[in-house]
């Protein structure tokens, strides 16, 4: 029987009927990729009314768009590690920063970081134009504005902007709400980025950002605002400085956040049809 491939999941038969199959089934594919051979002639057997088996392509029809996709994957895939990459080992110089045998690292981290910003800005952006999900896109602005926004107020205005404990007490509650409306948006951008990959690993990475925040808060909060909290908040001071020393102690994890967005972007060859 013959019949035109429809997706990487289906065939239409020249029987008027629609029929399943596995890309193993494809004979002469030679790692091609389906969804660029989507329009292609095949021949198959069938030995029930739905699912093809033993399919031959008996006539190329390249889907243009398709490829064009796949080239945006690729060049959105390479930026991504990149951008990822040069975190992971900004992290890695900021252990020789704590043990001062790196100098004019907080300057390097800084370009690093804005390096970064930059590629994998340029990912979500070809990812967006090759999904056609301006979404994407948007709410990745959004997430960058509000945390931008966030960390500006925390480490800019606090605590040289509070002039008693009540003002220092406003910022560091108002801090928290900006970054659970960042999380909020993260959470989408990652949601959405899972479902284009057909990837849990992006949502997974965002969990395990959830679980470990709340830690790097405490520990930022111990020795930034120490000097200035009263001694009657000396247990929340021992907290906070117990919370630094977990941090510490796994000084990787902020590295184990970005294994499996960087593992994701490793994997993510094509915008999966939703």
């Amino acid at each position: 029987m013959q019949g035109k491939i429809l997706s990487p999941q289906l065939i239409s038969g020249d029987d008027g009927k629609r029929y399943e199959y596995d890309k193993n089934d494809v004979i002469n594919l030679d790692g091609k990729d389906l969804a660029v051979l989507t329009g292609s002639q095949v021949e198959f057997l069938s030995f029930d009314k739905r699912v093809a088996k033993s399919i031959y392509i008996i006539a190329e029809n390249l889907n243009v768009s398709s490829i064009l996709s796949a080239d945006r994957i690729s060049s959105a895939r390479t930026m991504a590690l990149w951008g990822i990459g040069l975190l992971i080992f900004n992290f890695i110089l900021y252990i020789g920063y704590f043990f001062n045998f790196i100098p004019y690292i907080e300057h390097i981290g800084k370009i690093i970081v804005i390096a970064s910003f930059v590629l994998y800005s340029m990912a979500i952006y070809s990812v967006s134009k090759a999904a056609a999900n301006k979404s994407l896109f948007i709410n990745y602005i959004i997430a960058a504005i509000i945390s931008f926004l966030d960390v500006f107020l925390f480490f800019m205005l606090a605590p040289s902007g509070a002039s008693s404990a009540s003002d220092l007490i406003a910022i560091l509650s108002l801090c928290p709400m900006i970054a659970l409306i960042a999380g909020i948006y993260l959470y989408k951008i990652q949601a959405e980025l899972a479902g284009l990959s057909g990837s849990s690993l992006f949502l997974w990475s965002f969990w395990i950002y959830v679980v470990i925040a709340p830690l790097y808060f405490l520990f930022i909060m111990s020795l930034r605002f120490a000097s200035f909290f009263i001694p009657g908040f000396a247990f929340f001071i021992a907290l906070a400085g117990l919370a630094g020393f977990i941090t510490f102690a796994v000084f990787a994890v902020p590295i184990i956040v970005l294994v499996p967005v960087f593992v994701a972007w490793w994997r993510f060859g094509k915008v999966e049809k939703r």
